[in-house]
């Protein structure tokens, strides 16, 4: 069921473009219209916040956005998140130093907006409209810290309109390559244009993206940090209560250690990515002794189903996110089949996803995305039966939960955080 503050939004955001939703092979993204806006909407929206941090890629970026608000916050720093996409409610793109944005001044941000938009040409999309939305919250709210999620790419996202001082690059991957390009070198040129000019950066990617990132950040004269040469993490095998300890080092000499409770392996390094970043605004900043995970909706969201049988929600869908998301299923389960709920939205590498859980799969289950684009079920079932997979498809999402639900077993619910959304109230 659609809550009030994202059905109100939605009505208003209805006559614009939004590229979540259309999935266009070759939309248009420029700077120039968000530019346009924040200008129209006043001085101080450019700059809504003491610091900025940007962060991109290809996965990772909201779990990196929700532990640097963590970290920030500890420290005592008035902290606001845009991060995109939602999951149940539209107010979980723009996060306050109090929670979730409140309906109604999230709803008169967007008016303020769509009103400083008329007679733009062109229009602005659903996005930029958010974007500048979150803006004007940010400035409302006094903070200390603005985190920009970017939404698509880098060079030409919306949030890469506003100043920042820093920019974190998480992992680089092949996605969205009908617009970003073909290639991991094309893709990583696209995310590299988020580190700006005289400021810092964090890098986070390896191989060609990371050789890319940092060609780019020595053209334009980013002062980048690299995990593994400039910072790092060493982790402790888990406790039994799945908690682990972890020490974070930079090579100025400082080694901080916490422990985490119960973080997918992956996560840990995206926390050392937030701890660089927090320090280079901060450098006196020191970490808890122990840190709660960010509670973070579809991702690795470990909940139990009515009859008491684990269910995961997981917006994994690129193929090293499947990867990881295999790799944390079969650590904490290990020796267990399980049944999975998969929708992919068009365009989308779903092939390469797919082939890193087929092996702990004892049967999946294809729906389409409601509002949404998607691949064809069909097609995906005949690809996995192809490999030996048991495969049903089903017209919707609740028809996939319910046959999810007959698998005596662990359960997970992957693929796009669209059919994670649609579901997870369900679900709880």
């Amino acid at each position: 069921m659609t809550d009030s503050a994202t059905r109100r939004i939605g009505e208003l955001l209805a006559p614009l473009t939004n590229w979540e939703r259309t999935r266009a092979d070759r939309p248009r993204f420029t700077l120039d219209t968000i530019r346009a806006l924040l200008r129209r909407l006043g001085q101080g929206l450019e700059k809504p916040a003491r610091f900025a941090v940007q962060v991109g890629g290809s996965k990772g970026k909201g779990s990196t956005c929700a532990w640097l608000a963590m970290l920030a916050s500890s420290a005592g720093l008035r902290v606001g998140t845009y991060a995109s996409p939602h999951v149940q409610t539209i107010r979980e793109r723009v996060v306050l130093p109090e929670g979730l944005c409140p309906e109604e001044q999230l709803v008169a941000a967007v008016t303020r907006a769509l009103g400083a938009a008329k007679g733009l040409d062109p229009a602005p999309s659903a996005f930029e409209v958010l974007t500048a939305a979150a803006a004007i919250c940010f400035a409302e709210s006094r903070l200390d810290l603005a985190i920009w999620e970017v939404g698509l790419g880098g060079r030409l996202d919306a949030t890469t309109a506003l100043p920042v001082e820093l920019s974190v690059l998480t992992a680089v991957e092949l996605e969205h390559t009908q617009v970003l390009g073909e290639t991991i070198g094309a893709i990583a040129a696209e995310k590299a244009h988020i580190f700006r000019p005289g400021a810092r950066g964090v890098l986070g990617c390896l191989g060609e993206a990371a050789r890319v990132a940092e060609a780019h950040a020595a053209t334009v004269g980013c002062r980048l940090l690299v995990l593994d040469r400039e910072f790092g993490a060493t982790a402790a095998p888990p406790a039994a209560d799945g908690s682990r300890e972890l020490t974070l080092w930079s090579t100025d000499g400082v080694r901080q250690s916490t422990r985490v409770a119960d973080a997918p392996r992956h996560e840990l390094v995206l926390l050392a990515l937030a701890w660089a970043a927090l320090r280079s605004l901060v450098p006196d900043f020191a970490l808890p002794q122990t840190l709660a995970r960010p509670g973070l909706p579809g991702r690795f969201e470990c909940l139990l189903d009515r009859d008491g049988q684990p269910i995961v929600l997981d917006g994994a869908h690129t193929e090293e996110s499947t990867a990881r998301l295999a790799e944390e299923l079969a650590r904490r389960w290990p020796d267990r089949r399980f049944a999975f709920l998969y929708a992919s939205a068009k365009g989308k590498r779903w092939r390469e996803a797919l082939s890193r859980i087929a092996p702990l799969a004892d049967q999946v289950v294809v729906t389409e995305l409601a509002d949404t684009a998607s691949e064809d079920p069909l097609t995906i079932c005949d690809w996995l039966r192809s490999r030996g997979v048991r495969v049903r498809a089903v017209p919707g999402a609740a028809d996939g939960l319910d046959a999810l639900r007959t698998h005596a077993g662990p359960r997970v619910v992957m693929g796009s955080f669209h059919l994670v959304g649609e579901l997870r109230e369900r679900i709880l």
